[in-house]
Formats: C-alpha cells, structure tokens, sequence
C-alpha cells in the first residue's frame, strides 16, 4: 500500500523553499502523554544500548502547516519538537487515537543523489532505525541546533546529512533542489524530498570520499533510466521507506515526466486494491 501523503510536489530552489519558525508550536502533552513518553523513551533506550547504537533525544523541527504560494513558493511553518516526541507519537498504539496536530510531527531531510556518470545512491537502513532493513535514500532529521541560520535552511541539512552520510562534500555537488514535502502515514512524521546532482562519478563516491559517521553500512546503487527506476520501485514495494519510496517517486516524475509518474502511481495503487505486494 501507498504509506505516504504528498503535501507539495515542484521543483524549488533555495529562494523558492521558505520555512517560518514558531518554537512556541510544541506537540500538546497531558501528564498521561508525558508517562506514556518517558515509558516508550526508556524502551528504545534499552534497546539501543543492546544493539550497541547511539540515542539521544536531539533538538528537531516540527512541521505544522505548508503551502503553495501563486508565485510557486512552497512555504512551510515549523515549530519545536524532539526525537523522543517523535520516537513515542510514532507509535502505532499511540498515533492511530490521535489526530496529526496532536503528534510530533517530526520535520526530517531525504534525497536522490544523481552521480555524474548516471546512477542513483541508495542504503540499506540499520536494524537499529525506523524501517530496518530496507532500501531508503540518503536523508536525516531536520535539527534545531544544527540547521538554523536566519531561518531553518532545509538545504543546508540536506548537504550536512549527505556530507557526514557518504564524505560528499559541497563542492561534489552540481545542482541541488527540493522537489517537494511528503508526510509519512506509517511512521508520522514530515519530510523533505530532494534531488540533487554531482560534478563527481560514482567511483569518486566510492573510493574518495570518506563519511563523518557509520551510519551506512554500504551503500547500494541503481542506474539512472526510467525502466531501471520503474523496475525497482515495483519489485521493492514494501522493502523500501516510506519516505525513500516518495523520493524515488518525485526524482522520476521530475526525470522521466508526469506521464512515468502517473503511471507508477496508478501500479502502486493496484498493488494496494488487489492486495498483492512485491
């Protein structure tokens, strides 16, 4: 099934993507609320610590509201959350008896990365995160603490999270868009989808660049064309992130045209109908 709403598909540069930010927007919380957090947080505490994993409960946007301007700005308001918010209203017996205002609603970054020489950079996520096991693309949280300028720069933490994911720097990077706002139905948070394009090829990524942190295991690649990308969207339904999905699914639409687009969406959605999954 289809596990992801769009809230905004487009083709936004940096001056087209505007994030207002009101840390007063918290998630509301009963006494109840704040028990049945620190109960879930103590959990995944546990179990991070079995699995030898890092956990924290890092700084985070919130997504609230977003639109579409008449001039094509896609405008986002953001308040104030954290990944211990996030972490326990994502969870099922929790998100399904409340309404999305009432959740964490965490703000997070995910991208295509087209190489040169024409393929698409992928990962397999840890046993240790949200979707274990499955194909997802490069992405991270939006952080408060970390991506705040004049205002949230979504695009910052995208080059941030790509810089410390893979060891791609600035510099490796050709072009880079957002192409849009998706939210997770699954797992209840907001993300950011991008694309963006390097000056270098793909075994420059490989063999030249050496990434900040651990978090990829490995990382896996597809060829750029838009049967490759139908193909594997297809044959993977189910074994890919919600979120990752999403992307893939806006990078083709922009690479490929509506008409690919369309026409995954509507073998998604018979996927779903008939109950079948790949």
């Amino acid at each position: 099934m289809i596990e992801f709403e769009i809230l905004a598909r487009g083709l936004y540069r940096p001056d087209q993507l505007v994030i207002d930010y009101d840390p007063s927007l918290r998630m509301p919380t009963t006494p109840q609320i704040r028990n049945w957090m620190d109960r879930v947080w103590q959990e995944r505490l546990a179990f991070a610590r079995e699995h030898g994993a890092r956990l924290f409960d890092g700084a985070l946007f919130r997504f609230v509201d977003a639109g579409v301007r008449a001039d094509g700005t896609l405008c986002v308001l953001a308040g104030a959350t954290g990944y211990k918010e996030y972490v326990a209203t994502r969870m099922p017996e929790f998100a399904q008896i409340h309404e999305r205002r009432e959740l964490g609603n965490a703000l997070a970054v995910c991208s295509v990365i087209e190489t040169s020489d024409g393929f698409i950079l992928l990962e397999r996520r840890p046993e240790t995160s949200a979707y274990a096991g499955r194909y997802h693309v490069i992405g991270g949280f939006f952080e408060r603490d970390r991506d705040m300028g004049a205002r949230p720069d979504a695009f910052g933490a995208m080059r941030r999270e790509i810089r410390e994911e893979t060891g791609i720097q600035t510099v490796d990077i050709r072009e880079q868009y957002c192409l849009g706002l998706v939210y997770d139905l699954a797992l209840p948070h907001a993300e950011f989808c991008f694309v963006t394009r390097l000056r270098i090829p793909l075994d420059d990524v490989l063999h030249q660049r050496t990434p900040e942190d651990d978090e990829i295991v490995q990382l896996h690649t597809l060829p750029v064309s838009g049967e490759s990308l139908r193909g594997f969207v297809l044959a993977q339904h189910g074994n890919i992130s919600t979120t990752g999905e999403a992307n893939l699914l806006l990078y083709g639409g922009w690479k490929f045209g509506d008409g690919w687009f369309e026409e995954i969406m509507r073998s998604l959605s018979s996927l779903r109908s008939s109950g079948q999954g790949l």
